[in-house]
């Protein structure tokens, strides 16, 4: 069978595995209390979390159809193996806490470093050097195998973790940057890391349908870890690490925006939510967050400001497209 008949059937397999997955999913989790408050939706309606369960499954079926086939690339097995360390570890944070709620504890620190050795099993499947833009490659060895590859994965899923505020806002970036990424590859003629893209796209689809505006499903750290850590995987894999990190700009961005946040007000306490006004629109408490910037300066809706969120990732994509 052509190969591009296979990764669209991946693709239609995952999202369909994960509607019919979504919906007992989404009753069970209200049933057992697994649940949150929509905190930008008048009334503060509760909100079944750990989404990342249902995108895990849904992207499960996907690569056991692609097994099937016989054509799924032996290259692909470490990287889902990091791909499932990451939701393993979102779940449990999800289930048990694992970050604290302090800002700076002995768990969030263990929330940081346990993730690196989540990349260990890629170790012999990247290269080691980085192409630049400017056709000059550099060279790392044994410092990119000990050093960037474990922390480039890790950084990109903490920053999409916590670009995950409004309903769609993670999922949607993640599809944004992973399409793009497919259609570079695809390009390339490289097509092997798109046996695992593909799949996780279905899912991912699946997932945004019943995430979008109003949310009937929270992605949990069980969700944005994952996603974020696909992101990470496709740049280090494919030799995308420049990509990837500009089109991360938007995330990036944010994370400083909150450092500097938490470093200017130290031993205050932060205010993690904001509120929503009887017109729905965001009452945005400070500027020391991207996705507070704009509500701060005009009245938005959430669905309106995640849609500034899509524009910006969307921007930032493009410029590396172009870059790259």
């Amino acid at each position: 069978m052509d190969p591009g008949i296979i990764l669209t059937l991946s693709i239609s397999i995952t999202y369909i595995a994960g509607v019919i997955i979504f919906a007992p999913l989404l009753k069970k989790l209200k049933q057992k209390g697994y649940v949150g408050r929509d905190m930008y939706k008048l009334g503060h309606p509760f909100v079944p979390e750990m989404g990342g369960i249902g995108i895990a499954f849904a992207f499960l079926a996907g690569i056991l159809f692609l097994m099937s086939t016989g054509k799924m690339p032996f290259s692909i097995y470490p990287a889902l193996f990091v791909l499932l360390f990451y939701f393993i570890f979102g779940f449990l944070d999800d289930l048990l806490g694992i970050g604290g709620d302090e800002e700076v504890s002995h768990d969030k620190l263990m929330k940081v470093i346990i993730p690196l050795f989540f990349a260990f099993p890629l170790l012999k499947y990247v290269d080691t050097s980085i192409p630049f833009p400017t056709s000059y490659v550099l060279e790392l060895g044994i410092i990119y195998l000990l050093v960037i590859l474990p922390f480039y994965i890790m950084v990109s899923a903490n920053l999409v973790n916590m670009f995950s505020y409004y309903n769609g806002q993670s999922a949607g970036t993640t599809l944004i940057i992973l399409a793009f990424a497919s259609l570079k590859l695809y390009r390339s003629g490289d097509m092997e890391l798109l046996y695992l893209i593909f799949p996780f796209l279905g899912a991912n689809l699946a997932f945004l349908s019943y995430n979008l505006q109003p949310a009937g499903v929270f992605p949990g750290d069980s969700g944005d870890l994952m996603m974020g850590a696909m992101i990470g995987i496709v740049g280090v894999m494919a030799n995308l690490e420049v990509f990837i990190f500009i089109a991360l700009i938007p995330l990036s961005i944010n994370f400083l925006m909150v450092a500097y946040w938490f470093l200017k007000d130290r031993g205050k306490v932060k205010t993690k939510f904001g509120g929503v006004r009887s017109d729905g629109t965001i009452d945005a408490p400070n500027q020391h967050t991207l996705m507070w910037l704009f509500p701060s300066h005009i009245r938005l809706t959430e669905k309106q400001t995640t849609f500034i969120m899509y524009l910006l990732v969307l921007l930032s994509t493009l410029l590396a497209w172009i870059i790259c």
